[in-house]
């Protein structure tokens, strides 16, 4: 966060507007964006070894040396990547399955979501550069760690735990229970995508996420 805020902080007094004048906050907001965007693009498509930041500074229509500014170097600029879908995905995941009373439907909503959000093409392509890069990168795997389900942050624990502290779960280990929920659901399918195995249809995910669900709850709910 710091960085960030470092970075930003230099763009406005070092970098210029085409037309003169030192850019607004909202612009040198709008180039971070756009630097992770372009980032995020070829990292996918072309994998971290073949992605320079020759590459990235070019697409996104910036020198060299603003992106070295803004991020220090390529490692940094990756994690920066990485941090932002993990937000991103998060962010998208808030209200899933809060709505719902019934924890087979809750459950069933947010697992539905997640493991759409875990093969999309995008994920498998990054989960593929972080297993490879995960020797080289120790910082990026220690922040993916603190992202776990086990997090306290993290919907589907706030999903397992609403539903133990009603009573209608009874579980004494709330991280434990989350964790083994979220491997069930991601874990055998990522392995066949990140294999480069068949797509998984929107039907097969469904009957999954349901068989998950149920197998799930048949552990976990009060007699």
């Amino acid at each position: 966060m710091k960085q960030d805020k470092k970075a930003r902080s230099e763009d406005l007094e070092g970098s210029k507007r085409p037309h003169g004048g030192r850019p607004t906050l909202k612009e040198a907001e709008q180039l971070h964006g756009r630097i992770l965007d372009v980032a995020t693009e070829l990292f996918t498509k072309h994998g971290y070894g073949e992605t320079s930041i020759e590459a990235i500074a070019a697409s996104a229509g910036i020198g060299k040396l603003t992106l070295y500014r803004r991020f220090g170097d390529k490692d940094a600029l990756f994690q920066a990547v990485a941090l932002r879908m993990s937000e991103q995905s998060r962010s998208a995941m808030a209200a899933i399955g809060e709505n719902n009373q019934n924890p087979s439907d809750a459950l069933t909503e947010a697992g539905s979501f997640l493991l759409n959000v875990v093969l999309s093409p995008q994920s498998v392509a990054f989960h593929r550069i972080v297993f490879s890069e995960a020797a080289r990168l120790p910082e990026l795997c220690a922040s993916m760690h603190q992202d776990a389900p086990s997090d306290r942050g993290h919907p589907i624990r706030r999903i397992i735990l609403r539903f133990a502290e009603q009573g209608v779960l009874d579980i004494n280990d709330v991280d434990f229970l989350t964790h083994q929920f979220v491997q069930a659901v991601i874990g055998n399918p990522l392995r066949k995508a990140l294999l480069g195995g068949p797509p998984m249809s929107a039907q097969a995910r469904q009957d999954h996420v349901r068989k998950t669900v149920a197998l799930f709850l048949r552990g976990a709910v009060r007699d």
